[in-house]
């Protein structure tokens, strides 16, 4: 049976139980995020956590994490449906994920820079079609955010149970959403009888750490056969309102300034007094 505890986690006590791992983390690969790979995983070997790395649409953090020896993260993507909905799949190993990624997943992707819609053209049903033929565990993060990428009300349709079937897991913990909206998910989860984990949902490396899900494994694998199982513990503590409003403007920064050198590179033109905006804003300190 899986619990939660709504407090800032404990990681020395917490690794002395088992397996610890924030299960929800981004890196420059996303869109809306600067923090380089190298730091993500310098950062999990400091703390003596595990990180899966969840980049929006892209698997190049991953793969980049791999470069370095024994890298502590857990292979994953954030992919967004053409309905504005998410689902993280967590696969058990990293090349099953760059297959499905090459092989099934890129026919999906849209060019963009960061200014643009980062919905691929995947409808959630046949991604969830996709997903039930591979090795991974099929996750839906923070159910009850604000729309567009609050998915309660889209998979809670009746019409649509066959595809909530098909998820094995949810996001109990998410440091972005509200308690209520952390709650929410939790009754769901219990609701379903399905697993829960959680995770920081940081795009900033301070935040590494602050949601976490704990297990009694010695492995990834493990790990994941045990969230499956509804045999995790959740530990975290949401941002405060002026903290979720600080990420909210880095995030928005992040994305002008991906979006401003996306198009550069591919000779997107900017009128100019926007330009200068965007520009100025950057200048600006964090």
């Amino acid at each position: 049976m899986f619990t939660v505890d709504y407090s800032p986690p404990d990681l020395k006590a917490l690794r002395s139980q088992g397996f610890v791992a924030d299960m929800h983390f981004h890196t420059a690969h996303s869109h809306d995020c600067r923090t380089p790979v190298k730091d993500v995983v310098m950062k999990a070997r400091r703390l003596g956590i595990h990180v899966a790395i969840t980049d929006h649409n892209k698997i190049g953090g991953v793969l980049e994490a791999l470069k370095y020896k024994d890298a502590p993260i857990i292979p994953s993507i954030e992919i967004c449906t053409r309905e504005g909905k998410e689902v993280i799949p967590y696969f058990y190993d990293a090349r099953q994920l760059e297959e499905f990624y090459n092989k099934r997943l890129a026919p999906f992707l849209k060019e963009k820079n960061a200014l643009r819609s980062n919905r691929m053209r995947i409808r959630m049903a046949d991604l969830l079609d996709m997903l039930e033929d591979e090795e991974c565990v099929i996750h839906l993060p923070h159910p009850f955010a604000p729309q567009p990428r609050r998915s309660y009300n889209y998979l809670s349709s009746k019409r649509r149970a066959d595809l909530l079937a098909k998820v094995d897991t949810i996001e109990a913990f998410n440091q972005t959403v509200t308690r209520r909206a952390n709650l929410s998910a939790l009754g769901w989860a219990v609701q379903l009888g399905k697993g829960i984990a959680g995770g920081s949902d940081g795009h900033l490396l301070r935040r590494m750490g602050c949601g976490v899900t704990v297990t009694h494994a010695a492995s990834v694998e493990e790990h994941l056969v045990a969230i499956r199982k509804g045999e995790a513990s959740v530990v975290g503590k949401e941002l405060r309102p002026h903290e979720r409003v600080i990420d909210a403007q880095v995030l928005v920064r992040n994305k002008i300034s991906n979006g401003v050198a996306g198009g550069l590179k591919k000779g997107i033109t900017f009128p100019a007094r926007a330009s200068r905006r965007i520009l100025e804003r950057l200048k600006r300190p964090e």
